[in-house]
């Protein structure tokens, strides 16, 4: 029996439907994320207005993904509930899913590629190999989604006698899942290698801290597109013949090389913020810990310097006063008792 038969597909349909609802399901949660990162762009005015473009076109294009895929899942569960051949027959959205992943992942290569020309001293010996792959993947990926609608999807449900022939691998989809992911990982080693560079060399250790910051948000930004690239590549020619679930993984594709371009963009921001408000920070930290108590301060030089004055006035007089003789002596003592039996002096000169 062959696995796209219409008893195999109503004995398991989670491995039929499940990855159109969990495609919509994760592309939901993606969008949740991009929108909050597209805020915190837009509310910086100082990008230049290429950069911007490349933001706004990449953004309506994961919006538009997302409501597709919203109109292609309500139509399977909705409009054609209990049709078993809609199932494997899929619509517009699904078919053009290829066309719509190159185009969030095309701009933010082109941007990565520009970035890593002019990191290099704007050598074309890497400019053109680069815009060379980058090219191909695009143009394979234009051919795929050409392909997809003159496919009859429903063939399989009527297989000749015998058993079902497999799905032939489409090299083209191959090579352009395949040739974005090695351009991710070129772009990332080739930023890592001159920023490592650059960090060999710097002075200061907060350069080279910041440094070390860029080549970590530049792996975080590579690793998520090219991981979800393979997975798809491997899911493709392994899985292929009996589910759908490597279509699940080329839906989200797209959105994550969004979410690169977004996680460069604004942990660079980041980093150019963070010195200004560290500094701006610890000198809020000190006024508001360590007041200023100026009279505080000089009441108690005061004192201090009035005891010490006292003090010594008492000691020069002691000590220049003539000795006294028992008779003056005893009518001093005398004199002081009598004092303090009615008033205790205070400290200080009137003390001594």
């Amino acid at each position: 029996m062959s696995a796209f038969s219409i008893p195999n597909i109503q004995a398991h349909p989670a491995s039929f439907i499940g990855p159109g609802l969990a495609a919509m399901f994760v592309q939901a949660l993606q969008t949740g994320f991009l929108i909050n990162q597209v805020l915190r762009f837009w509310s910086r005015t100082h990008e230049p207005t290429v950069l911007k473009v490349i933001v706004a076109f990449v953004s309506v294009v994961a919006l538009f993904q997302t409501a597709v895929s919203f109109y292609s899942t309500w139509r399977l569960c909705v409009d054609h509930f209990g049709d078993w051949v809609a199932t494997v027959n899929p619509a517009w959205p699904d078919k053009i899913q290829t066309v719509i992943t190159m185009a969030m992942a095309s701009p933010v290569q082109g941007f990565l590629i520009w970035r890593c020309w002019i990191l290099t001293g704007k050598r074309w010996t890497v400019l053109v190999p680069l815009s060379a792959l980058l090219m191909l993947t695009t143009i394979m990926s234009i051919i795929v989604t050409a392909n997809v609608f003159k496919v009859d999807f429903t063939k399989p449900l009527t297989p000749p006698a015998g058993p079902a022939a497999r799905i032939p691998v489409d090299i083209t989809f191959v090579t352009s899942i395949t040739g974005a992911a090695v351009l991710d990982v070129i772009l990332t080693i080739i930023l890592s290698i001159y920023l490592l560079h650059s960090r060999s060399s710097a002075i200061t250790p907060r350069f080279r801290s910041i440094i070390t910051k860029l080549i970590i948000i530049a792996w975080e930004a590579a690793l998520l597109p090219s991981v979800c690239a393979i997975t798809t590549v491997v899911t493709y020619m392994k899985l292929v013949d009996y589910n759908f679930w490597d279509l699940f993984f080329q839906a989200v594709l797209g959105k994550f090389y969004v979410i690169s371009l977004f996680v460069t963009l604004n942990g660079r921001a980041d980093l150019r913020r963070k010195p200004q408000e560290s500094f701006l920070a610890n000198l809020s930290n000190l006024t508001q810990m360590h007041p200023l108590s100026g009279q505080e301060i000089r009441i108690e030089m005061d004192r201090s310097r009035e005891q010490t004055h006292a003090e010594h006035r008492c000691t020069c007089m002691n000590r220049d006063k003539p000795a006294r003789t028992d008779h003056e002596r005893q009518a001093h003592e005398l004199q002081e008792s009598s004092k303090s039996e009615s008033w205790t002096p205070p400290h200080g000169l009137d003390a001594c």
